[in-house]
């Protein structure tokens, strides 16, 4: 069956309208809002009628998210089983899952292109995820200025929001930061004051009051930069973040306290420089515990020194590559080419059934 409540685009007299399947997001995401939001907006864009159809067999393009149950995924990955057929898949991914392009037709994710080395695969993290120029990135390079006065009357030290247990990285540095000043945490990991609403605008309120902000991922890979990071800064609150270990090819990294930074010159420390042995995961993981330590005392100097703590707002966080995601030709190239291989699907199968 097919629900044309969802369209994008008018029709031409003859012209054949795309047929959208969504299958494995977010599970208070329903397929047909997937639609509107990730693949509406750009059909309009290039002038391609769509419409939401709930059936794989009878789509002319698949939308793919990450949350597929594990027995339907590829092998041990979390990239979704879905069976080549006669439409275009599309892998669009928020969360730390690397495509595997002889699965899918499309990719859009967070590993950086030259790791997946597929013309189909292009890098698309969430901070960028928009249309029209509303993405997060857009809305950081839109920021009313703030005066030192003002960042240095917020109330509060500094903000941890997370609902997530498993992370644990996070929740030592939480403790280690509580132990100069009182960190606040509203989520269910770690909560010591009343909880916030659910909304990014909740979020960031919250923010607002804090001079940092714990920005860590839920896990660490290449490429996988999500909104964490962002908001914190959209929010005008330091961000010390974890996560994507080339974070500084993204954000200038004098803009915010990087994990990696000093994670690496710790373990070029204590292997003597030589590399092999610093970039080990051993190395790595007995650097720990002098990362946090270098970590939480590079914040408290930051909180005690007015000059360190506006050092951080001295540039623009934005670097030759984020700015690139500014201009929004790029994605919306890609996507023109998309709808218009399931637009030549979609019209292949419309002169087929006109005989």
């Amino acid at each position: 069956m097919t629900d044309r409540a969802v369209t994008s685009a008018t029709s031409l007299p003859g012209q054949a309208v795309v047929k959208v399947h969504c299958c494995h997001f977010w599970q208070d995401m329903p397929p047909r809002r997937a639609v509107e939001s990730y693949v509406a907006p750009w059909a309009q864009a290039c002038g391609v009628a769509i419409e939401y159809c709930d059936e794989l067999d009878q789509a002319d393009l698949v939308l793919i998210g990450p949350f597929a149950p594990k027995n339907q995924n590829v092998g041990r990955t979390r990239m979704p089983d879905v069976p080549a057929g006669d439409y275009e898949r599309v892998f669009l991914t928020g969360e730390n899952a690397t495509p595997l392009m002889d699965h899918c037709e499309w990719a859009l994710a967070f590993d950086y292109e030259a790791d997946i080395g597929n013309e189909r695969y292009m890098r698309y993290p969430l901070y960028v995820w928009s249309s029209g120029g509303d993405s997060i990135l857009h809305c950081l390079t839109g920021l009313p200025p703030e005066t030192p006065e003002q960042r240095a009357n917020r109330p509060h030290f500094c903000a941890f929001i997370y609902g997530n247990k498993r992370a644990k990285l996070r929740r030592w540095l939480f403790r280690a930061l509580s132990l100069y000043r009182r960190v606040d945490a509203p989520g269910r990991v770690q909560r010591n004051c009343a909880p916030i609403g659910n909304s990014r605008d909740d979020k960031l309120a919250f923010l607002r009051d804090r001079r940092f902000t714990i920005a860590f991922e839920n896990s660490s890979a290449a490429g996988y930069t999500t909104e964490k990071l962002v908001d914190a800064m959209l929010a005008g609150s330091v961000p010390i973040y974890w996560g994507n270990p080339r974070v500084a090819e993204d954000f200038d990294e004098r803009c915010f306290i990087n994990w990696h930074a000093h994670e690496k010159r710790i373990c070029d420390g204590l292997a003597f420089g030589w590399q092999p042995l610093a970039r080990s995961p051993l190395m790595r993981k007995l650097a720990v515990p002098l990362t946090l330590i270098s970590v939480a005392r590079r914040t408290v100097r930051a909180d005690r020194d007015p000059a360190l703590y506006e050092a951080f707002f001295a540039q623009s966080p934005l670097t030759a590559y984020s700015r690139a995601f500014l201009d929004e030709t790029a994605i919306a190239g890609r996507w023109a080419t998309i709808l218009r291989a399931a637009l030549g699907r979609a019209t292949a199968k419309q002169r087929a059934a006109a005989g």
